[in-house]
Parts: structure tokens; C-alpha cells; sequence
């Protein structure tokens, strides 16, 4: 088995796959029925496609100590189309609850007390596992300047707003989670500039500092985080999916077979490139999308409870996969003999690590994430008393 070969990748699907069917039989996980349910489906796709981009790096990291893209059209896509994916799926979502609005008074408020109870919480435990292991690999000291530490410490507290860079001295300390901060700064980005975008979709205009507030953050993250435009572009065509599924014929039946073929064809469009960044895959990937926010499942496959299982779990797998890859190489099968593993032997580990990773996934969505969301829908509803 070769670590770049599509094989590779089917089996990791196939086996988180499978872990999600074995923990379903037990929880029996139903989705509540709702209009974009295609989308929560597609959701359990995507984490593990990140999942699989990132076992194809950690494989030339521990050879060069170089942190860069597969030399792979598929593998790479696997991790960049699927975060395209996921920042289109959260602008298609919240600019849908604009469109979908009638009230007098957008409950902003209760809008972000939602959003902080959802991002916060595994956050922390991420940031906290981080912290950790930092701690271990330095021997629980402080090898840099105390003033250094924290700085970078509260910039890793940002919650993705402020970027990871090293801590206490341990070079790359991002490798510890793969890197996936960087994209809750787009997270964030979105949910700041509603208000602003508010007012061209909808009637009651925000209170003036929601609005003030969403400027300022805008400015901010153009300035002085180097947004990439390549996912403003994700965000955009998220949004313009939006407008599409708002406006859209209900004549037209969209899970037809054309259109299922139409998303094929355009998902192997994309393979055809190194990057998903560039207009021409960026393009098929917005229709791809929309096709399946209109409703395409893809041959029912979408809707399928063990997958929008594995949906439901995503934020935790996105998260924490990479922190387990690093424990599993540092601490449990140890560095060099992880190095010294042969290109196939290395698929074999990974490989253990899918039902792990499915398992502590839903662990942790269950007595973290459910726990705070399920508090702060208590919260919003008290807000509107």
C-alpha cells in the first residue's frame, strides 16, 4: 500500500466509516430532518478528507522537517477543497438565516452566544491538549523569556483570531494540531461582518455597534492578518449558494441524475489542479456545492445516518486529528521508530488511528460540544424572555 495512492484514501473513509456504523448501532444517531440535511452528510466527508491531506504531510514532515502540500493533485485537494467546503457551508448557512428572516429585530445577541458556546468550549480543550504537550516536550520549563511566553501564549487564546506561533521554544509548535487554527480566523470573519452584510439582505438594521464592531473586525483582519482571497472566495460562493437555493425553481428537481453527474464532474475538474485556490476549480467547486445545498445527495449517499453522524462530530474531528497524530508518532510508537516505518507500514498506522480518532471524536461531541450547545440554546431562549 502506497501512502499517495486513492486506496489509501477509500480505506481511511471506509474504516472511519464503519467505526461511525459500530457506534450508531448503539447511539442510533437521527438527525433531526431539516432542508439542508445534504449538507450534514457532506460534513463527515470533509473532516476526514483533512484528516487524510494531513497523514500525507506528516509522512514528508518526518523525513524533511518541511510542513508542505502532498505531491499529489488528490491528496491536496482532499485538505484544501475540503476546508473550501466547510467555509461554504457556514456562509451558506448563516447568510440562508438572513435571507430566511421576518421578524422585527435580528436576535444578534443570541446569535453569538451561540457561536461562542459552539467554537469555545473544544477550543479549549484543544488549546489545553497543546499546552500539554508543549509542556511535556519541555520539560515542563520555561526556556524563553517570561514576556515572550505569554505573548505568544494569549495569541494561541485568541481562539484562532490571532494566529500559533511557537511556544516556550519547541519549533512548529502548530504541527501539534496540524495547523487547523488558521481557518477559525475565516470562521470568526464571518460571523463578525453579518451585521454589516445584514443590511443589503435585510430589512431591521443591526444596533449601530454591531455594525460599528463588524467594520472594525473587517479592517482588523484585512490589515493585519493577511487574509487569503482564495477563501474570501469560498465565503463568497457560500453566500451566493444562499441567494441561489432562496430563489431557486422548485420545479427543477436537483437530486436528479444529471446533476449528481454534473457534481462528479466537477469534483474530478478539481483533481486536475494542484490547488483549489485558483478561479477555474474554485468555480467548480462553488457548483458542486450548490448542486448539493439544493439537494443532491449524491445517490443517497449524503443522507446516509452514519455519515451525518460522522457530520455531527466534524468540528471535534477537524480539531483534535491532528493532535492525536502527533501523540500517536511522539509518545505512543515514538519518533524515530515512526521515521524509520516504511511508506506502507506508516499507511497501517494511520490506518489504527481512524477508529480512534471516529471514536474520541464522538466522545468528546457528546460530553462537550452537545453539553454547551444544549446550554446555550437555554441561554438564547432566556434572552428572548
Amino acid at each position: 500500500m502506497t501512502l499517495l495512492h486513492p486506496f489509501f484514501a477509500l480505506l481511511v473513509f471506509f474504516v472511519g466509516f464503519l467505526f461511525a456504523y459500530l457506534i450508531n448501532l448503539k447511539y442510533q444517531f437521527k438527525s433531526s430532518a431539516n432542508r439542508y440535511e445534504t449538507l450534514d452528510g457532506l460534513r463527515g466527508f470533509l473532516a476526514i478528507s483533512v484528516f487524510i491531506h494531513h497523514i500525507s504531510i506528516w509522512r514528508v514532515y518526518l523525513q524533511t522537517e518541511n510542513w508542505i502540500e502532498p505531491d499529489s493533485n488528490l491528496f491536496n485537494q482532499l485538505g484544501q477543497s475540503g476546508v473550501a467546503l466547510f467555509f461554504m457551508i457556514s456562509s451558506f448557512l448563516f447568510i440562508s438565516k438572513l435571507l430566511n428572516f421576518k421578524g422585527t429585530a435580528y436576535p444578534w445577541k443570541a446569535f453569538y452566544i451561540g457561536r461562542f458556546f459552539r467554537i469555545i468550549p473544544l477550543y479549549l480543550l484543544s488549546f489545553s491538549l497543546v499546552i500539554l504537550i508543549v509542556g511535556v516536550l519541555s520539560n515542563w520549563t520555561i526556556v524563553v523569556t517570561n514576556a515572550y511566553f505569554f505573548k505568544n501564549l494569549i495569541r494561541w487564546l485568541g481562539f484562532g483570531i490571532l494566529g500559533q506561533p511557537d511556544l516556550n521554544g519547541i519549533l512548529d509548535t502548530a504541527t501539534i494540531n496540524s495547523y487547523v487554527n488558521w481557518s477559525l480566523l475565516y470562521e470568526w470573519l464571518l460571523y463578525f461582518s453579518l451585521p454589516f452584510l445584514s443590511i443589503f439582505i435585510i430589512k431591521p438594521r443591526p444596533k449601530f455597534y454591531y455594525w460599528i464592531f463588524s467594520v472594525i473586525f473587517m479592517v482588523f483582519a484585512w490589515k493585519y492578518r493577511n487574509l487569503e482571497v482564495q477563501h474570501l472566495l469560498s465565503l463568497l460562493g457560500g453566500g451566493l449558494a444562499a441567494f441561489v437555493y432562496k430563489y431557486r425553481s422548485e420545479k427543477i428537481n436537483f437530486n436528479h441524475f444529471i446533476f449528481t453527474i454534473a457534481i462528479i464532474g466537477s469534483l474530478v475538474v478539481v483533481v486536475q489542479f494542484r490547488n483549489s485556490g485558483t478561479l477555474i476549480p474554485k468555480l467548480f467547486l462553488v457548483m458542486a456545492f450548490t448542486l448539493i445545498a439544493l439537494g443532491n445527495d449524491l445517490f443517497g449517499l449524503l443522507k446516509n445516518n452514519h455519515l451525518k453522524l460522522m457530520g455531527e462530530i466534524s468540528y471535534s474531528t477537524y480539531l483534535l486529528h491532528g493532535i492525536l497524530i502527533f501523540i500517536t508518532i511522539h509518545f505512543v510508537y515514538g519518533l524515530e521508530a515512526t521515521r524509520n516505518l516504511s511508506e506502507t507500514n506508516f499507511c497501517w498506522l494511520m490506518l489504527a488511528l481512524t477508529p480512534v480518532l471516529i471514536g474520541v471524536s464522538f466522545l468528546t461531541y457528546l460530553f462537550i460540544e452537545k453539553p454547551f450547545i444544549i446550554r446555550s440554546k437555554e441561554i438564547r431562549e432566556s434572552t428572548k424572555t
